[in-house]
């Protein structure tokens, strides 16, 4: 279900036999504390979108991994382009799947930025109105935080290279997380009405009681699957209630 391994005539024979949703994920580059990879939000949306893919009758493209990194650029490795940038780079990469046939789009996003956030958004009104393809965006730690499945397994609501993004990582590959670079001190919590370029650090805590990270291997395993679950439904149930088709 993965489109880069596939065929032109593979694709048309799913398209033939009414196999016509796509994921996109989409992440970007940048730090996520010491202990996780740069491309933590790309990763982590790529494996969610390549688990839930049979359950949502889905083809999974490949990920976008340049996104618009702001306050963290800078740090080494870290990679930023313009929203209207990667706006375009969605809007171009999901009309080309129209193009060949596809008729419902699903977007997995992993960087909770604004102006991530709404070049993703702008890009998926512009395919709707444009092109007439219903698409549903997800933001995954905010639905794990929304339905309390975060602190349902950590007692926490998580954060930037917190325990959310850590428990996800661990699930997809505990190689990984490399927990001997990990350090308390690398963590900042997030004021509101203050802003920085770049942040002083690069593990970002939204409340004082957030805390250090956890680091538990099985809790993560089924964090991941029930997230993973949640976001199926959410996907089908989407398109099996909209109104109208196109």
């Amino acid at each position: 279900m993965e489109l880069k391994k596939l065929s032109w005539m593979e694709v048309k024979n799913y398209l033939n036999k009414n196999i016509k949703r796509f994921i996109l994920p989409i992440g970007t580059i940048e730090p996520h504390g010491t202990h996780l990879p740069l491309g933590t939000d790309a990763i982590i949306p790529e494996e969610l979108s390549l688990k839930i893919a049979e359950k949502t009758n889905s083809i999974v493209l490949p990920t976008i991994y340049y996104g618009v990194t702001d306050s963290l650029y800078g740090y080494p490795g870290s990679v930023r382009v313009e929203p209207e940038t990667l706006e375009n780079l969605i809007y171009d990469v999901m009309r080309s799947m129209v193009f060949s046939g596809f008729k419902e789009a699903v977007v997995m996003n992993g960087h909770g930025g604004s102006k991530q956030v709404s070049a993703i958004e702008k890009a998926c009104q512009k395919i709707w109105v444009n092109c007439r393809i219903p698409t549903i965006v997800i933001n995954w730690w905010v639905l794990a935080r929304e339905n309390k499945i975060t602190e349902k397994y950590f007692n926490k609501k998580g954060g930037h290279a917190a325990t959310d993004e850590t428990a996800m990582i661990m699930a997809i590959d505990k190689k990984l997380v490399k927990r001997e670079l990990y350090k308390d001190e690398e963590i900042v919590i997030w004021k509101e009405g203050v802003k920085t370029f770049p942040l002083e650090k690069s593990i970002i805590n939204y409340s004082e009681n957030e805390g250090s990270v956890i680091f538990e291997e099985k809790r993560s395993v089924e964090y991941f699957n029930e997230l993973s679950n949640l976001i199926s439904k959410i996907i089908n149930d989407y398109f099996n209630d909209i109104s109208f088709k196109c």
